[in-house]
């Protein structure tokens, strides 16, 4: 869909959100200060980008830090448009962004019209483990995955007569699981076959599904390149981390083991609602999955060339962030609920969280500083030579005063970087929200300033009478397993001095 048709979208007026009330900013607002002290009190503390995350959330979406005002000329309304956080760990509002982002991305600038089909692997724990804070161990089980994938396509168009053939992918490096566990593995979106040259443009081949027998193989292929790789840059349990900070080593190693750090629970399992016992291989009798030795491969969803809506939707499940707010729920013990999407095969629906339990997930799923997590390779790699004669031509977008718009057509500023997708046109496109719209006579709205001084806006907002109000929770402590060698010295109720 081209920016003209967006235009032409019938939206609704923008309402912006209060993630003050929500219980995830609420959580973090109480006790992620309680969770750094606690630790600092023990000798260990978090690198800077850990903490600049947790910052900037509580910042995120809240206008007393900054914001766009906006004016409808027909009625004389002023408006609002908190900044965000653009951060990339767990803010639902800045991943979801994002997620929308690069999907549109995706199919109206780069994927062609061919089939694609989509290829996961996940690792063993300790494999997870290992690949948690270490970028480069990460880059090398990603080389050994793109490159076995792609070289199964080629020596299968090989066998039809095709010598010199390329496929394409783009790979989502995700850091978690469905109960908010640190899982790295990759959701890679490969073209369904491959693109060979005839005259001076590509064609495009399509390529049988794999079998059984062949995910079994490609399976074990990865997992011994993987362990050569493990061997050859000498790590082990101890070489983890390449931080100096080692609280990310153990809090890394309570997420995923499922595990919890504090409270009457800490060193057991996290509780969880309607099961048995954890399965070990999910897979079972899928024809499209494997698993060998915990690398778990699978082929099973694949979408046609024409099908573009699927495609963009599977693309954001593929980039999606790893919190669902509205499958998070507060118990009355104090306790956070986190609602699968989906049962578990042993029937897990819900797993439950202490506070500062919660916290440490959300420090082990953020991913370290200067690390791409969407990786392009094949003919949609950016130093592919050929690469303009695959990716799908983008539409002439009019009505656009940007010198970006005719850079399109390739008239003019040849050299000029297109943009990606609008925050306003973003909306458009998924939520049918428009911003430019006023609340109050449907007209339109413009920008008029961009507020970044605290007191400014603490003023403006009062005139406008939307000060943000903060409800903070009532912090309970969950007190842990008494201690043999008798009580510690800050052991007592401190809840009268906050």
């Amino acid at each position: 869909m081209g920016a003209g048709a967006l235009n032409q979208t019938i939206a609704v007026p923008f309402r912006r959100h209060h993630p003050e009330r929500g219980i995830l900013y609420q959580t973090i607002e109480a006790y992620w200060p309680i969770f750094v002290s606690d630790q600092a009190k023990v000798g260990k503390s978090f690198p800077i980008f850990i903490h600049e995350e947790f910052e900037k959330f509580l910042e995120c979406g809240v206008p007393e830090h900054g914001f766009i005002r906006t004016y409808c000329h027909q009625c004389r309304v002023s408006g609002i448009v908190a900044f965000s956080c653009k951060k990339r760990g767990f803010c639902p509002s800045c991943t979801a962004r994002r997620m929308n982002d690069e999907a549109a991305h995706l199919v109206d600038r780069v994927i062609p019209l061919v089939m694609t089909r989509q290829w996961v692997l996940s690792f063993p724990y300790k494999l997870r483990f290992l690949m948690a804070h270490n970028p480069k161990l990460t880059n090398k089980a990603l080389a050994v995955f793109i490159g076995t994938i792609s070289a199964f396509y080629k020596k299968k168009a090989k066998k039809c007569g095709i010598l010199k053939a390329v496929p394409g992918s783009v790979t989502f490096v995700q850091r978690f699981g469905s109960a908010l566990n640190l899982n790295v593995h990759f959701h890679t979106l490969f073209t369904d076959g491959v693109f060979y040259k005839v005259g001076d443009g590509y064609e495009f081949y399509r390529i049988q599904a794999p079998s059984q027998e062949e995910l079994h193989f490609l399976a074990e292929k990865i997992q011994k390149k993987i362990f050569k790789v493990i061997e050859k840059l000498g790590l082990n349990d101890r070489d983890q981390i390449w931080l100096d900070e080692n609280i990310l080593g153990e809090v890394s190693s309570m997420s995923i083991t499922h595990k919890a750090g504090f409270g009457e629970r800490a060193g057991n399992g996290l509780k969880r609602y309607g099961i048995k016992r954890i399965e070990v291989d999910p897979e079972d009798n899928d024809p499209m999955s494997c698993n060998v030795g915990g690398f778990s491969l699978n082929a099973r969803v694949w979408i046609a060339g024409g099908e573009r809506k699927k495609l963009e939707q599977l693309i954001r499940y593929m980039a999606r962030g790893p919190i669902a707010t509205k499958r998070l729920t507060r118990s009355f013990s104090n306790h956070l609920l986190y609602k699968m999407k989906t049962p578990w095969r042993d029937g897990t629906t819900h797993v439950s969280f202490s506070p500062l339990d919660f916290i440490a997930r959300l420090v082990a799923l953020i991913p370290p500083p200067k690390v791409n997590l969407v990786r392009y390779h094949g003919v949609f790699a950016p130093n592919f030579r050929d690469r303009k004669f695959v990716v799908l031509k983008p539409r002439p977008e009019k009505n656009l005063e940007s010198p970006e718009a005719t850079s399109a057509s390739g008239d003019s500023h040849k050299g000029v970087r297109r943009e990606r997708l609008r925050w306003s046109e973003m909306l458009k496109r998924t939520f049918e929200i428009d911003v430019t719209v006023c609340l109050k006579c449907n007209g339109h709205l413009e920008q008029i300033a961009i507020i970044k001084d605290r007191v400014v806006a603490k003023a403006i907002l009062a005139s406008l009478m939307e000060t943000t109000e903060f409800r903070p929770l009532e912090i309970v402590r969950e007190r842990g397993p008494p201690e043999t060698g008798g009580l510690a010295f800050d052991e007592f109720d401190q809840r009268g001095s906050w």
